[in-house]
């Protein structure tokens, strides 16, 4: 399935429905591998997207269909919350503005199979985005 842009009332009830804003930050426990440095910019990063999404993400962009994604794109999953027990050595824990994801035309589905905490899956179809440590 290719992805399609986000119809702009579907985001708008995603965002209302949530009680989101475009400044509403969501967190991730990112390996430092994974991360480049973003030069003239401390705490400012580069997170390459995984190939594949989970298969317990939902794709809620149908007209009035919700299915079980089977390929949404390359993206990441972000929690609501950030979760500082995942901190070490080899772990950093960032953030990404929701705006940062919608500039880049990014979609946003809910993940199911997470139960503690509310997570979120964004496509982003330039591969990467840029997060900040926190």
């Amino acid at each position: 399935m290719s992805q399609q842009r986000q119809p702009e009332s579907v985001r708008e009830s995603l965002i209302e429905e949530n009680e989101f804003s475009l400044e509403t930050t969501f967190h991730r426990s990112a390996s430092a591998e994974h991360l480049t440095p973003i030069d003239r910019a401390p705490g400012e990063y580069s997170l390459t997207a995984n190939p594949d999404p989970s298969e317990a993400v939902l794709d809620v962009y149908g007209p009035g269909h919700i299915a079980l994604a089977v390929h949404m794109g390359a993206g990441l999953a972000f929690a609501e919350v950030p979760d500082h027990e995942w901190n070490s050595d080899d772990r950093v824990n960032v953030s990404v503005k929701l705006q940062d994801i919608i500039d880049q035309g990014g979609l946003i589905y809910p993940v199911e199979s997470v139960t503690t905490e509310p997570v979120w899956y964004f496509t982003l179809p330039s591969g990467q985005v840029r997060v900040t440590a926190i």
